[in-house]
């Protein structure tokens, strides 16, 4: 059965406790809390602690950490503290990115460091069995499936996995053959509807969310859906996509 989460990037400009009564609320199950401003990197063990505290208070997991590491520009002990936060807060899979550069214009050196580096932290994150799974994000070398197969084939370590979510949604074929490439090493999947310039009601696009739906059952997926973003970011938003989701998942 999905589980549906939230992630705290969408209300970026709400304090965490906020943040956990709007998912408590909204009757979802888990929250991926940023690093950029909920939980940095920087953030002292106690504090991370009292958040932990608070998602199992309000009977909220903590299945992932979006961390804003990127492989291409910074070196793995960069990612030592992003380790330590995610083993705080109990989450099983960190986010990170796979550098702001399109697919095609990636050089060989360029490629030789998203590699090497993502080799390195999936090791490190291994340590403490935390996943490593890269951002599916347009215009970064992890756009796509055979964008994402190509840099996982390349870094060549077993702890390395990949988000889904929709990039150019009105390409219905294109975006369910890139779920069916990834599958095999699919950690979670975000769940949103942007049409390229700007966040939109996921009724907009509920026909190629209900056959990705279809295909993750089929697959006998059981892991995370992960709310991220909405029209205007707001709470009213969030609580129509998640009826939406639920009908779709029904």
């Amino acid at each position: 059965m999905f589980k549906l989460g939230l992630c705290s990037v969408t209300f970026r400009e709400k304090p965490v406790e906020e943040i956990i009564e709007i998912a408590a609320q909204q009757g979802l199950e888990g929250i991926e809390w940023g690093a950029d401003v909920h939980v940095k990197p920087d953030s002292t063990a106690e504090y991370v602690a009292v958040v932990a505290g608070e998602c199992r208070s309000a009977g909220l997991a903590v299945p992932s950490y979006g961390s804003y590491f990127d492989v291409l520009e910074h070196k793995p002990a960069d990612f030592a503290p992003i380790v330590e936060k995610a083993a705080l807060l109990g989450a099983g899979v960190i986010r990170v990115w796979g550098g702001w550069v399109r697919p095609e214009a990636v050089t060989d050196e360029q490629f030789e460091k998203i590699t090497s580096t993502s080799r390195r932290i999936a090791a490190m994150a291994a340590e403490n069995d935390i996943r490593v799974a890269f951002e599916f994000h347009d215009h970064t070398p992890t756009e796509g499936g055979d964008n994402v197969l190509k840099v996982l084939q390349g870094a060549d370590h077993p702890n390395l996995y990949t988000y889904y979510q929709l990039i150019r949604p009105n390409e219905y074929d294109w975006n369910l053959e890139n779920l069916e490439k990834i599958y095999p090493r699919l950690a979670y999947v975000h769940v949103q509807a942007n049409d390229g310039e700007k966040n939109l009601p996921l009724e907009h696009f509920k026909d190629v969310w209900k056959e990705i739906l279809l295909r993750l059952k089929k697959q006998g997926y059981d892991g995370w859906l992960f709310f991220e973003f909405n029209k205007d970011n707001s709470v009213e938003q969030l609580a129509e996509d998640i009826k939406l989701m639920k009908s779709l998942m029904a």
